[in-house]
């Protein structure tokens, strides 16, 4: 297959950025959790068994290992309002 023929999955360029401010790392799990519903598979983030949502909004263990240092900053608002 050529260049010209090749089809991107996701989007056509690919970039890492740093997460610097509190606000933008809640925008990026925002998201990530809100995918899986605007996507279809699921109609809410706690439902996607392959995501980190559950761990931050219940504090439950699964799939997705969720660093410990997370769960010591201040939590304002609740995990579905801040992250799903």
């Amino acid at each position: 297959m050529s260049s010209e023929e090749q089809k991107h999955v996701w989007q056509k360029r690919f970039y890492d950025f740093n997460v610097w401010t509190e606000h933008k790392r809640i925008e990026k799990l925002r998201y990530i959790h809100r995918n899986p519903v605007e996507r279809g598979p699921v109609s809410e983030p706690d439902q996607w068994a392959w995501s980190s949502f559950r761990a931050y909004a219940y504090g439950e263990v699964g799939p997705v290992r969720v660093d410990a240092q997370e769960w010591k900053l201040e939590i304002k608002l609740t995990a579905r309002q801040r992250f799903g």
